[in-house]
């Protein structure tokens, strides 16, 4: 009975694990897509990367939530079109855009750890922790910019100046699609949590 108890168990592991690469995957696929719907604005374009980074780490949590978007990364970082509008290269997280490119892995992990840690149906919770997620990504993803344009490009400039640029035309954009994740994510996670594909915990 021991032996085949042990199996069992090992059997079910392997199947979890395979679960998690099949979900992974599909939702570093899901950053891939958003990231060819693009609104040109700016030096940094505006797309539904973040709608998808939240989205990931709210069905996935923090850990697969962030490996998602870090497959992500390093696909794009190994020449494959997967940046935005088919951009690639390890060249982009030098670039104006690299510290939200980067930040998108805080982002997903974040967006996880307050979907496991407060996680509930109400939606104004939910989009208040992802919004919150929002700001980490704005910091991080400002100070790249900035840094970029200082010494990548040479052209430093002032954090007003970076603030107007590479951050107030997103914000009504990324409430909407905090909004959108957290709306959505509740439904998605409550399918999967009843298929058996997700843990509900």
């Amino acid at each position: 009975m021991c032996p085949s108890g042990r199996h069992t168990e090992r059997e079910v592991n392997t199947n979890m694990k395979i679960k998690d690469m099949l979900l992974t995957g599909i939702f570093a696929a899901l950053v891939i897509i958003s990231s060819y719907v693009v609104i040109p604005i700016g030096p940094v374009p505006h797309s539904l990367q973040p709608f998808a980074v939240m989205l990931s780490g709210f069905i996935l949590g923090p850990k697969l939530g962030a490996l998602s978007i870090i497959t992500w990364i390093v696909l794009g970082s190994l020449g494959l079109p997967v940046f935005n509008q088919g951009q690639s290269g390890i060249a982009m997280l030098a670039g104006p855009t690299g510290g939200f490119i980067l930040s998108f892995v805080v982002v997903a992990y974040l967006s996880g750890y307050f979907t496991r840690k407060y996680y509930s149906e109400a939606f104004t919770g939910n989009f208040l922790y992802l919004a919150l997620t929002m700001v980490i990504c704005y910091i991080i993803g400002g100070l790249g910019f900035k840094l970029s344009f200082a010494y990548f490009l040479q052209k430093p400039m002032t954090w007003e100046k970076t603030f107007i640029l590479a951050i107030a035309p997103f914000l009504p954009f990324d409430i909407i699609k905090a909004a959108m994740a957290s709306y959505l994510g509740v439904k998605i996670r409550r399918a999967l949590v009843q298929a058996g594909q997700i843990a509900k915990n």
